[in-house]
């Protein structure tokens, strides 16, 4: 294990742990924390690896913003979930926050069965669910998932975005 993955995995940790705090208080993830790790994740990339550390962290940063950007249009992840990504990315690399993403996936589903059971609405939620697909599949396209104003639908992703991301981080040093 080199200076440079601790010193991006202390990056990491500072960056999920202020997005958490963030997220559960305000249920916003802020730019002050996404955007300067982002950028000291591309300037430790370029340290250690030179140019192509800048095309590693951007990478890293691109293409979790884009793809995930259709869930934002939908409406089902908030901006700030995605620029937590994007900064993971610009930090680990893309094949580390493509692992993360799924990982939070994961973990994001088993809390949002968990609430919904706990709030009895799990059969409704799922026939809504449902008809959303046979809708989105009938007319080819991806309406909004649920209004904007509907806080019932959307609890703070971000607990689950840093339980999949320590999973990874963990998989990752079991390799090292």
């Amino acid at each position: 294990m080199n200076g440079f993955f601790i010193l991006k995995s202390v990056l990491l940790l500072i960056a999920l742990g202020l997005s958490v705090v963030s997220d559960l208080r305000e249920r916003k993830i802020r730019n002050w924390v996404t955007l300067p790790a982002a950028a000291a994740g591309v300037l430790v990339n370029v340290c250690e690896h030179g140019p192509d550390g800048l095309l590693m962290a951007l990478e890293g940063w691109l293409a979790p913003v884009l793809l995930l950007s259709v869930l934002f249009c939908i409406n089902v992840m908030g901006a700030g979930d995605i620029k937590l990504f994007g900064a993971i990315g610009a930090i680990m690399g893309l094949p580390f926050v493509m692992y993360s993403f799924v990982f939070s996936v994961y973990a994001g589903g088993l809390v949002a069965v968990v609430i919904l059971f706990r709030r009895k609405e799990f059969c409704t939620r799922m026939k809504y669910l449902f008809n959303y697909c046979k809708f989105a599949l009938f007319f080819r396209g991806l309406p909004a998932y649920c209004s904007q104003g509907d806080t019932t639908a959307k609890f703070p992703f971000s607990p689950a975005i840093v339980s999949g991301t320590l999973l990874q981080l963990f998989l990752v040093l079991q390799k090292l």
